[in-house]
């Protein structure tokens, strides 16, 4: 019975539809679901369950050896990937930093504050490593 529906179900439809057409409208589908895929749209409900948790309780609580590893000349870690050392601009000058081995680990964490904790990293900048600056990152999940 439903095999017998099945197929009177679908060879009407064959005979109504037209196969570019379907072909088509199925190719633009795949492109433009790919489209909102590739430049992030399709998961912005995702990306904003993802922001939406504890916030760090003011500015970082660490003391680097310099001012935060900065790209734009304010003093706030915003040219590090979380914690890690990333970049630093100096004197005009866009410098790739990296950890600074001053004791084992070049990063620490501090005691826990508004539930959760920083973790602090020292950097060192350039070739010679004569510009000296830190990364912090809020975590939210206990200690």
């Amino acid at each position: 019975m439903l095999e017998k529906t099945t197929r009177l179900v679908s060879e009407n439809l064959a005979r109504t539809m037209q196969r570019r057409t379907f072909l088509r409208h199925s190719a633009e589908t795949v492109f433009v679901g790919l489209a909102a895929l590739a430049s992030g749209n399709a998961l912005a409900g995702r990306a904003d369950a993802r922001e939406s948790g504890p916030r760090p309780p003011g500015p970082p609580q660490c003391a680097p050896p310099g001012p935060y590893c900065n790209l734009n000349g304010v003093n706030e870690p915003n040219g590090c990937h979380g914690g890690s050392c990333f970049q630093h601009m100096s004197n005009g000058q866009l410098l790739q930093c990296r950890f600074l081995y001053i004791y084992q680990a070049g990063c620490w964490t501090t005691a826990a504050t508004g539930g959760g904790y920083w973790t602090c990293c020292d950097c060192t900048c350039g070739t010679a490593g004569s510009v000296n600056c830190g990364c912090a990152q809020y975590s939210g999940s206990p200690t």
